[in-house]
């Protein structure tokens, strides 16, 4: 069928078959979709009901004749099997992913980005019988995942799958009052105690209300004074001494809570756990490491049989202080009876190019040499197996290396600036327009095609001399990467420290195909430990110019991330959409909207006038009942 990616052969005088022809490694291979009976094309799965006039059809003749647009794009083939997957695209498995396809539940997959953790588990998910529930905390990924899962019209009459955000699946329980906190609301009320309570660093701070003083135990809502000042040294980045002020703050954030107005997920997550029934028969957890204790138990508690979850992560893309390890993960689950060794690793990368994998396993070893390992399932090296080119540069921050990486980069949403923490995004603007500007906690999840990296190491340039201390070139050979503990348990440093080199191990793994280093002082020991000694004055990056749906679809990918402030950008810069000069009452707004208007102690006319409006105009007027007509 010209032009359109598939091609049919006869069987005999009624029945066809559905095939894609791809090239990978210099081989031609020829992927059977599916048989076609008696002529009826119109129910192929793959044809989305077209009509197929046969006598119209153009006889291939030879592969030689295979027009580009046509070939199926193939990442990787394994020639050892017969068998391949079809989610979007084709997906040939290799031996490891193939072997935690077949296993048996429990399953806790370990894998770097790029290693196709998620498409190995949409496939797993299809071979399980009954109703399942695949969530993870990011919305985004849950409605990918969904949209993977159901391509070209997939149907599986044996299962019932719901693809629910951690949100969502809370919702089908009870609906939190209020707004979900998110780091920005939590910074501008933080902001009015940063002299009284010497804040420092308030994403610290929030990290450690989320994944320390809540979230790490499942017997109560959060730990006690007592309990929090007792916990170990390796437990909380705050000192014991630090520790009775950051109890005092998180005091006071509990009464903010109370107001109403926004909820914290884990206190969310404890108090349904007494409301949540079993009802899964199996339960799929993508990106565990982002996860507390509490969420996790809130979800596992919905399975009819405990041991029926397939879980799958990567620890060394933490970039925030939550204390995960596999080993805390594993101690959820010590009254079961889990049979065999449950955990399996991928280390294969097929997302990232060689060049960008060379620098990220540099970065590990940098790691495992300074500070030994969190643990033994997260001490592995990354196999690269993309079979395009790639680039790493190392550029000099000068006027004319930035502007020209700016010229190339503000016209494509191929491209995305990159800095380590939000407050450093305002140098970075000084020198580029794109909107795809990011910290790495905002980046986490995302990827592009070339990524400039700005500032990352000279900007911290104490904290990541640190951590190169006591660290030799000798140190950095694969075969020296091993599995040990760090040598002083009462050191710190770990977990200072251990934000930096997640951070940029993030930070240099959202590259798919190249990476732009700009730095100030190119002699820091950590980028001559990674290799980087040669510094270019002019840079190779040719940023392709993006249609204006391309930029669409990019604001509205990033939307749903929660990335607002990209998304935004976007609309305004490249897509020139303005915002429309009255206040909006969204869905979310309404709640605080009605308080504010019937707030009988307190006459607010403003509020009331919109409130009513809003009730004429949507046509509820039991809204407009406290309302002045």
């Amino acid at each position: 069928m010209q032009s359109t990616g598939f091609y049919r052969a006869k069987l005999d005088d009624t029945n066809r078959l559905l095939f894609k022809i791809g090239r990978f490694d210099g081989k031609t291979y020829l992927f059977v979709l599916e048989v076609i009976v008696n002529h009826a094309y119109d129910k192929s799965r793959f044809l989305n009901g077209v009509a197929v006039d046969e006598s119209k059809l153009v006889p291939l003749l030879s592969d030689q004749e295979l027009e580009p647009g046509d070939l199926a794009p193939i990442g990787f083939v394994n020639t050892g099997s017969k068998t391949f997957h079809f989610l979007d695209k084709i997906l040939s498995f290799d031996e490891a992913q193939d072997n935690i396809l077949h296993l048996p539940l429990p399953v806790i997959v370990i894998g770097s980005a790029g290693s196709g953790k998620t498409a190995l588990t949409l496939e797993k998910l299809k071979t399980l019988p009954g109703r399942i529930l695949y969530t993870t905390l990011s919305s985004f990924l849950t409605e990918n995942a969904r949209s993977l899962y159901y391509s070209f019209g997939y149907e599986n009459p044996a299962q019932e799958v719901e693809f629910l955000s951690f949100y969502e699946y809370l919702s089908t329980c009870q609906m939190p009052a209020g707004r979900e906190l998110d780091f920005r609301t939590f910074d501008l009320w933080a902001v009015r105690y940063r002299q009284a309570y010497k804040i420092r660093d308030t994403y610290k701070l929030f990290e450690e209300f989320r994944g320390v003083l809540t979230g790490s135990v499942t017997d109560r809502p959060y730990l006690s004074e007592q309990d929090y000042l007792e916990l170990g040294i390796k437990q909380s980045i705050f000192s014991r001494e630090e520790r009775k002020m950051v109890y005092g703050l998180f005091r006071k954030y509990l009464e903010w809570l109370a107001s109403g107005d926004y909820y914290d997920l884990n206190l969310i997550a404890f108090d349904l756990l007494g409301k949540i029934t079993p009802g899964y028969d199996y339960v799929v957890v993508d990106e565990v490491q982002d996860m507390t204790n509490v969420q996790l138990s809130a979800i596992l508690k919905s399975l009819i049989h405990p041991t029926q979850f397939v879980l799958c992560g990567d620890s060394n893309q933490i970039v925030h202080p939550n204390f995960f390890s596999w080993s805390q993960v594993r101690s959820l689950f010590y009254k079961e009876d889990l049979q065999g060794e449950i955990i399996r690793e991928l280390a294969s990368n097929y997302r990232n190019t060689q060049e960008v994998t060379d620098i990220a396993n540099k970065l590990l070893l940098v790691k495992n040499a300074r500070f030994g390992s969190v643990d033994r399932e997260s001490t592995y090296l990354i196999q690269p197996n993309s079979t395009h080119q790639g680039t790493v540069e190392f550029l000099e921050s000068k006027p004319k290396v930035n502007a020209e990486l700016d010229r190339q980069a503000s016209r494509s949403a191929k491209v995305a600036v990159l800095v380590l923490r939000n407050e450093d995004k305002a140098e970075a603007r000084k020198f580029f327009r794109t909107p795809l500007l990011f910290s790495v906690q905002e980046a986490k999840g995302l990827e592009y095609d070339s990524i400039i990296l700005f500032k990352a190491v000279s900007g911290y340039a104490a904290e990541f001399h640190e951590l190169t201390s006591g660290v030799s070139p000798e140190d950095l050979k694969p075969e020296r990467l091993r599995y040990s503990r760090a040598r002083d348990k009462s050191d710190k440093s770990l977990d200072e420290y251990k934000f930096y080199v997640n951070a940029l191990y993030v930070a240099i793994t959202r590259a798919v195909k190249s990476l732009y280093i700009v730095e100030n002082d190119s002699r820091h020991p950590l980028l001559r430990l990674l290799g980087l000694t040669n510094v270019s004055q002019q840079t190779s990056l040719k940023g392709q110019v993006s249609s204006h749906d391309e930029w669409q679809q990019e604001a509205r990918r990033l939307e749903l991330q929660g990335k607002k402030d990209q998304a935004e950008a976007i609309r305004q810069q490249i897509l020139k959409i303005q915002p429309v000069p009255w206040p909006v009452v969204t869905f979310d707004a309404l709640g605080e909207l009605s308080r504010d208007a019937l707030d009988p102690d307190h006459f607010n006319k403003k509020a009331k006038d919109l409130l009513f409006e809003y009730a004429l105009i949507t046509t509820k007027p039991a809204i407009s009942g406290g309302c002045p007509s």
